[in-house]
């Protein structure tokens, strides 16, 4: 009989209210989920499930981020009218269950902007009583974080999130040559002589940035240069041979834990609700049944859910094939109705954050960041 495991999820808010590097004081922002009756409703995009190293690349495109999230709302019941919004979407008849495809034809998120189904949606999201919320992990930035994180030197730990979006920019660069180094140091199990050729390796492309190194960039060789002397890297053994993320279940914990009052109602997914089995989960002691996955044809936040993850992996996959100069530019070559759609897409998320920024959740480089805040903040409202 398999055994199972008590997990306590209250770790995931007190690691939020210990983080003061992101947040200050939000014990009463908390405290308005904690008082209400509040319900979340989850779905999910680009969910590759796995991610490993092949021969010549991962298994998965690399700059498309997981994206799990969608729709949420105070009180026992949701007052926006969903069967309305599909009647002014006009959506076929044939159409069983609402999904992004059937509002949005572009494959990319510059062209979702002119899409009018996609205004008409936004539109309608901002004007109801739903917030939304997602998590984000960009996936290349996962698998290579921990190569920072297995570095000993203490010197170098007030420089982290630094480090890590150094490194990030560097493998963004130096993609294809980065990506053998990983393979040839047998990533992410790196032992012996391979932990001083990875952090050689990257010294390597390092010194042939063309500029004079900044600050975070020459402190990110010098914690290289330490790590090639250790004899063993705290994260990068003992590992799934090939495998640098084994599943996003830590994602699906982390709301749970972080609004442990509210009720979670997630799509199916197979993999996920198997994990959840292994756990009884507890918040301080008492237990914690207020989740749950069901089919999404039979729900329509689930399936306002779909459109909202789906704008929101076209928009990030955007983030990450470009640069601050890109998104500088972006707002002198898209025309006055795409202005219209971004402007009612950052009030969206605006809309959320002033509730609470803790309805997101990003695992991202601060270059990523800092594209997608300096989008947003030039995008709002100016009201």
């Amino acid at each position: 009989m398999r055994r199972i495991v008590e997990m306590d999820v209250s770790m995931f808010r007190q690691l939020i209210l210990s983080d003061t590097y992101q947040f200050e004081d939000i014990n009463d922002e908390l405290q308005i989920f904690d008082r209400q009756d509040c319900k979340f409703f989850y779905d999910e995009s680009n969910n590759i499930r796995k991610l490993w190293l092949d021969e010549h690349d991962f298994n998965a495109p690399i700059d498309r981020d997981f994206i799990l999230g969608g729709v949420m709302h105070f009180g026992r019941e949701c007052k926006a009218d969903v069967n309305e919004l599909k009647n002014k979407l006009r959506l076929q008849k044939s159409v069983k269950e609402m999904k992004f495809k059937h509002i949005s034809k572009s494959k990319d998120f510059l062209g979702c902007l002119s899409e009018p189904k996609v205004i008409m949606f936004l539109q309608w999201l901002y004007e109801s009583d739903l917030y939304i919320h997602y998590a984000n992990v960009n996936n290349l930035y996962w698998a290579i974080i921990d190569i920072v994180e297995s570095i000993d030197e203490c010197a170098y730990l007030l420089f982290t999130f630094q480090m890590k979006n150094e490194l990030y920019k560097i493998a963004r660069a130096n993609y294809s040559e980065f990506y053998q180094l990983l393979v040839m140091c047998k990533y992410p199990n790196v032992t012996g002589d391979d932990i001083k050729n990875l952090y050689r390796g990257v010294i390597d492309l390092i010194d042939r940035v063309p500029d004079e190194l900044s600050f975070e960039l020459e402190v990110l060789r010098q914690g290289m240069k330490a790590a090639r002397r250790q004899n063993e890297l705290t994260f990068l053994q003992g590992n799934e041979s090939k495998t640098v993320l084994d599943s996003y279940f830590p994602m699906y914990l982390r709301p749970i834990g972080v609004f442990a009052s509210s009720q979670h109602i997630f799509d199916n997914e197979y993999l996920i609700e198997g994990q959840f089995k292994k756990y009884d989960l507890f918040n301080n002691g008492k237990k914690i049944n207020s989740f749950e996955f069901v089919n999404s044809k039979d729900n329509n936040l689930i399936q306002v859910s779909d459109c909202v993850v789906g704008l929101l992996g076209k928009y990030y996959t955007y983030i990450n094939g470009i640069d601050m100069d890109e998104a500088h530019q972006m707002f002198e070559t898209i025309d006055s109705e795409q202005k219209r759609t971004l402007e009612l897409y950052a009030n969206l998320i605006f809309k959320s954050e002033n509730l609470t920024k803790v309805l997101f959740n990003s695992t991202e480089s601060i270059e990523e960041h800092d594209i997608g805040s300096y989008i947003l903040n030039n995008a709002k409202s100016k009201n």
